[in-house]
């Protein structure tokens, strides 16, 4: 059984019906809102954006743009007036998405009173991992203490390599 279902995701078939554009529509809003419920006083401005090739065959180390992953990251300094720490900072914004019918994410592993599980938890460092139900892809909660007394907080989405509805296979590119 696991044999054909290899076989079929290699294939193409049995593969999302989502495209990487739909599922990052699908978390944005939820994190944008759950960055500004939690963390009001920060200015969160876009970090990075990328939109990386992952299409082709799986043992290729060429990748087409038949498949796209898509991710972005959001950031932005907590005011120093704001005294909460990093695991506060944190579940503060988790909450809000599990609030939304997000849920925990593969990686998270570090169990929590409140029902979130972190992935990462140290003095310098703090992240949780959240999944939406459907949709293909998650969103990452990271809070970092810096020396001198600052922190920042960021969201990082990030969508699984899903179909491209705009790619046209080329001739250079079929067999």
């Amino acid at each position: 059984m696991l044999l054909v279902s290899g076989l079929l995701a290699g294939c193409g078939l049995g593969e999302p019906d989502q495209t990487y554009q739909q599922a990052y529509d699908a978390m944005y809003p939820d994190a944008e809102a759950a960055m500004k419920e939690a963390w009001p006083e920060v200015e969160m401005l876009k970090d990075t954006a990328d939109t990386e090739k992952c299409g082709g065959l799986d043992i290729s180390a060429d990748k087409n743009a038949s498949k796209l992953r898509r991710s972005a990251t959001y950031g932005g300094e907590v005011p120093s007036e704001d005294r909460r720490g990093l695991e506060e900072l944190v579940r503060a914004a988790g909450e809000r998405l599990l609030e939304r019918g997000w849920r925990n994410g593969v990686e998270a592993d570090i169990p929590d009173e409140g029902g979130l599980k972190f992935s990462v938890k140290s003095p310098a460092e703090v992240r949780l991992q959240l999944e939406k139900p459907g949709v293909h892809g998650w969103v990452a909660v990271w809070a970092h203490a810096y020396e001198g007394g600052s922190n920042t907080v960021s969201v990082d989405l990030a969508t699984e390599c899903l179909r491209n509805p705009e790619w046209k296979e080329s001739k250079e590119e079929s067999w």
